[in-house]
């Protein structure tokens, strides 16, 4: 994993990183790339005790489903994603965030621009508390959401993205949450407080990195119109606890990554050979191998 400054990387001054979008795929091409890599996945399974979808009922969304409620492609109307860092950085969270940008570039394939961090200070005493049985510092989603990330959006950008080290609630009645988005606002926070020691030994700052880049692809996701998948064993499924995160695939299944081809106008074997690309840089090599097997496919 390549190591910066925090200096470096968490300025106004950041890089942006640019993604380009493909032709749009033909509908032939979007059905013959679903049957081509249909067989990699696993159907969703029973949910154990204490997983989301034991305590949550969803009725999930098919790819026809998201393509009868969007009526056209957000690539018509937006070219960029908007990450905003919220309060301090490590040097070991800073190079996590940077891992996180090289995976959500080829991911959904549009421009990244970064923010300035918003300082800790400017989140007012009530949308901060102490967790008790854990110890360390919540931030509040709903603020940030409405008060902060909001405020930042502009109209060219698809999702406006927070991300803190900080652990996250969402309000009364919850423990935590990895991270929250709003379908409607474009916006959503995650976290990489529970992923991780990302300050630690370079197995635990790897660790803490694949699972904040897997937050980020799925709170991503939410944001345009895709919800929680409840047919394959997928990225965009619901998860109530790390044990259940730590299950699910990094990537979207066949009824989910459609619905970026299609409103993104990516090309699904460029998508994927770039995702294995950035696996392989970054040393997560099950994923790559996964990957690698889906552009197989894909190539055919």
């Amino acid at each position: 994993m390549t190591r910066t400054t925090r200096r470096e990387f968490l300025t106004a001054a950041l890089l942006p990183a640019i993604g380009t979008a493909a032709a749009i795929p033909a509908a032939a091409s979007i059905d013959d790339a679903i049957a081509r890599i249909k067989p990699l996945f696993t159907k969703k399974k029973p949910p154990l005790a204490g997983d989301w979808l034991a305590d949550h009922k969803e009725p999930g969304q098919t790819y026809a489903q998201f393509r009868a409620s969007t009526p056209r492609p957000a690539i018509d109307l937006y070219s960029t994603l908007r990450i905003v860092p919220i309060g301090p950085f490590t040097e070991g969270q800073a190079s996590v965030l940077e891992v996180v940008r090289d995976f959500l570039k080829p991911y959904f394939g549009l421009t990244l621009e970064f923010d300035a961090p918003v300082p800790l200070v400017q989140i007012p005493p009530n949308a901060q508390r102490r967790f008790d049985s854990w110890g360390g510092k919540q931030l509040l989603t709903s603020h940030l959401l409405n008060d902060v990330l909001m405020k930042r959006r502009r109209a060219k950008d698809a999702a406006v993205l927070g991300i803190t080290a900080f652990d996250l609630w969402p309000g009364a009645g919850w423990n935590f949450v990895f991270g929250q988005a709003s379908l409607t606002h474009r916006v959503g926070v995650w976290s990489m407080a529970r992923n991780g020691d990302a300050d630690g030994r370079s197995a635990m700052r790897s660790l803490c990195a694949f699972r904040t880049a897997q937050t980020a692809a799925h709170e991503t996701g939410h944001m345009f119109g895709m919800r929680h998948c409840i047919a394959y064993e997928c990225g965009m499924k619901g998860s109530n606890h790390a044990a259940e995160r730590d299950r699910q695939p990094f990537e979207f299944c066949p009824e989910c990554q459609p619905k970026l081809w299609w409103t993104l106008r990516l090309d699904p074997l460029a998508r994927s050979q770039e995702l294995e690309n950035v696996s392989r840089k970054h040393g997560f090599e099950g994923l790559a191998g996964a990957l690698s097997r889906q552009t197989t496919a894909l190539r055919g």
